[in-house]
């Protein structure tokens, strides 16, 4: 077992009622990770590669797309595009988090939104051609951004926060919530 899924384990919310189930945590391959990257025109790195490389197929329940956008049923490939980033960055109510980030462009710095919270009104995002591992908060309502830390810091402050009433058991929101949806 790997450290990050070893550290992740030792995290939980005592609010979250999800179970994980690390026996069917998945990883994608060398070869996927290059056909994702290929697919979203985005280069894949440290410690999201660690990531994708360690439970991008299957989060075990360690991770759920309820908030965190690879395992989210509803998002798709446009969501992950070079569309989507121009479309933020000619979106007028976007104008002011533009503006905040030392207007950059998006499509260049390869954003990649990666999780919401609090009703998807906190997002979480990379800029993926910086090859870093630093993820961001945008605060929307606020619209603010601030740099929170890296990939793995804020994985573990998901852990700790995250509240969910389901276990997971029921209908088959286990495999909705914990595939990933890359390839």
């Amino acid at each position: 077992m790997s450290n990050l899924i070893q550290t992740l384990l030792s995290i939980k919310s005592p609010y979250d009622s999800f179970i994980d189930r690390p026996e069917l945590i998945e990883g994608y391959t060398e070869d996927e990770i290059k056909q994702i990257e290929q697919k979203y025109n985005i280069p894949i790195h440290g410690q999201f590669k660690e990531l994708l490389m360690t439970m991008g197929k299957c989060s075990g329940g360690i991770l759920r797309g309820d908030d965190i956008y690879i395992y989210r049923e509803t998002r798709d490939e446009y969501d992950f595009s070079d569309a989507m980033r121009q479309e933020i960055h000619e979106d007028l109510d976007c104008q002011e988090f533009i503006k905040n980030m030392g207007n950059i462009n998006f499509v260049e710095k390869k954003y990649f939104e990666f999780a919401g919270i609090n009703e998807h009104m906190i997002k979480y995002f990379m800029l993926l051609a910086n090859q870093d591992d630093i993820i961001y908060e945008w605060d929307t309502n606020e619209d603010t951004v601030r740099e929170f830390g890296t990939l793995f810091d804020f994985l573990k402050y998901y852990r700790q926060i995250i509240f969910s009433r389901i276990t997971g058991k029921e209908h088959n929101y286990f495999k909705e919530l914990t595939t990933g949806r890359l390839l």
